[in-house]
Parts: C-alpha cells; sequence; structure tokens
C-alpha cells in the first residue's frame, strides 16, 4: 500500500547514537526509553502600524529544536556521552561503613579486606550519635575510650562488651567495578541521532514505520537523577538540542514507509 498523507504517532521511540566522524559506528540503542519528544520553534518579530498598531506582516528567525529523551534504565554508555568522560573499568577505592556490638572477647572482625581505617567512633546506645573517637594504638596497648589496634581485619579495643563500635573504612572493588564522573572540564557530546517511530494511517488503520533522523544531536549538560524512598525508580533525563546539518539547511527529518516493500534482495 501507498504510504499514508494522514497518519498519527504515539508509541515512544527506539533511539540510536552514532559517531558524527567516519566510521559512523553505532554508539548505543536506547530500547527502555519511558518517553521521547522533539519540539520546534522559532522567534517571529511582526512590523506593527496603523490605527491600533496591528500587526501587519511577520519575520521569522532563531529556528531552534530539541529532543526530549526519558530512558527507565541507566546506560554507562549514554552517561558516557551526557558526561564527556570515558566510563573506566577496574578496581578502585571505595568508604565502607561497619557497625558492631563490642564481644566478650574484645575483637572484632571487619568483613571484607581493609585497605585503610578512616576513623573509629565509639557510639551512644542510641546507635546514632558519634561519642568518642579512637585513635590507633600498638597492639596490646588499647586504652578504654582512647585507642584501638587493628592486625589484619581484627580490631582489638578495651571498649567494654557490649559497647557499639562505628568503623569507617576504604577497601578495594574487583576489576569489574565501572566508574562514572562528571569533571569540570568536560561536557556532553555530539551525535547524529535516528529514532525508529511507529505511525498509523488515518483510512486503513495499518501501522507504518517511520525514521525521525536528526542529523547534528548536542547532548545539553543540565540533567538530573532522583534518589527517593518511594515510587518508580528514578529515570534517566536525556536533553539534546538539534543542531544545523552542516551540509545543508536541514536540522531533523522524518521519513515514513512501508517496510514490508523494502526489497530482501
Amino acid at each position: 500500500m501507498a504510504t499514508p498523507n494522514r497518519f498519527a504517532i504515539r508509541e515512544v521511540a527506539e533511539v540510536t547514537l552514532y559517531s558524527l566522524v567516519s566510521p559512523y559506528n553505532a554508539i548505543v540503542t536506547l530500547k527502555t526509553l519511558k518517553s521521547s519528544g522533539v519540539e520546534t520553534k522559532s522567534v517571529t518579530e511582526y512590523a506593527r502600524g496603523g490605527r491600533g498598531n496591528a500587526k501587519i506582516m511577520g519575520f521569522s528567525s532563531n529556528k531552534e529544536a530539541r529532543v526530549n529523551l526519558q530512558d527507565a534504565i541507566f546506560d554507562t554508555a549514554v552517561m558516557a556521552q551526557l558526561t564527556g568522560n570515558a566510563i573506566t573499568t577496574g578496581a578502585t577505592t571505595v568508604d565502607l561503613i561497619y557497625e558492631a556490638v563490642v564481644p566478650a572477647g574484645k575483637t572484632i572482625t571487619i568483613p571484607k579486606k581493609v585497605k585503610s581505617i578512616t576513623s573509629i567512633y565509639v557510639l551512644d546506645t542510641d546507635g546514632t550519635t558519634n561519642k568518642t573517637l579512637l585513635a590507633s594504638t600498638t597492639a596490646g596497648q588499647e586504652t578504654k575510650g582512647a585507642s584501638y589496634s587493628i592486625t589484619g581485619q581484627t580490631i582489638a579495643t578495651a571498649e567494654d562488651v557490649n559497647t557499639k563500635i562505628r568503623v569507617y573504612y576504604k577497601a578495594e572493588t574487583d576489576a569489574t567495578a565501572k566508574v562514572i564522573k562528571v569533571t569540570s572540564n568536560s561536557f556532553g557530546g555530539a551525535f547524529r541521532m535516528v529514532m525508529d517511530c511507529l505511525v498509523r494511517d488515518e483510512l486503513t488503520q495499518a501501522d507504518y514505520a517511520a525514521k525521525l533522523v536528526v542529523f547534528n544531536a548536542k547532548v545539553e549538560d543540565d540533567w538530573k537523577f532522583e534518589m527517593k524512598s518511594e515510587g518508580e525508580p528514578s529515570p534517566l533525563d536525556i536533553p539534546i538540542e538539534v543542531l544545523k546539518n552542516p551540509s545543508s539547511q536541514d536540522m531533523w527529518q522524518l521519513i515514513v514507509y512501508d517496510e514490508s516493500l523494502i526489497p530482501s534482495s
């Protein structure tokens, strides 16, 4: 059937980001978007005159377009585009916290391999207020309310049995840890973007494929995610400004076609 002239568009798009430079590799495909929208606008200045100072003619300029994507899932490849920094993989140091009650033997074993101790506190009975900061000392010379000693992952203390202890320490992750960082001198990248859409013919109610192509898409640096105690998990907002195609006046185009009519050979 002929491609429709009148159609509705609804379903969220699947979006693929491509490199702007040869070999124009695909960077990532987003298949879990919650929403995807395109907004196009311009500024119109009007000549006014006569009685009532009515608008006589308008001059339009400053054509702008932007794409707003929201993904239900965080993707490291997308985070790299948003931050302008490559995602690094490898062992790294992390800060951990461990709380324990001093047992009869007055030794506490940290569950993870300790790289270094940051600080150790004796807690009040409610377990929330830092009461006494302990200092490290030589093994066998621990003093109540003053010091502790550590051998490997075992901490020896002179505190009373059943006293609450909070240990702040550093440990090393395994080699699969990923580091996503925001730096002061790196910003969101630019790429070619293709949005796979679905349109429905008003007359036949048949569905057709559509491709919305953005030739030069710049990731903006104003984005956020939230961590809350209820509701849906935080989505990832991906704000994109559409720039002019360097080789033409095109900013974006929508291609509607019958996928079944693409030759198979």
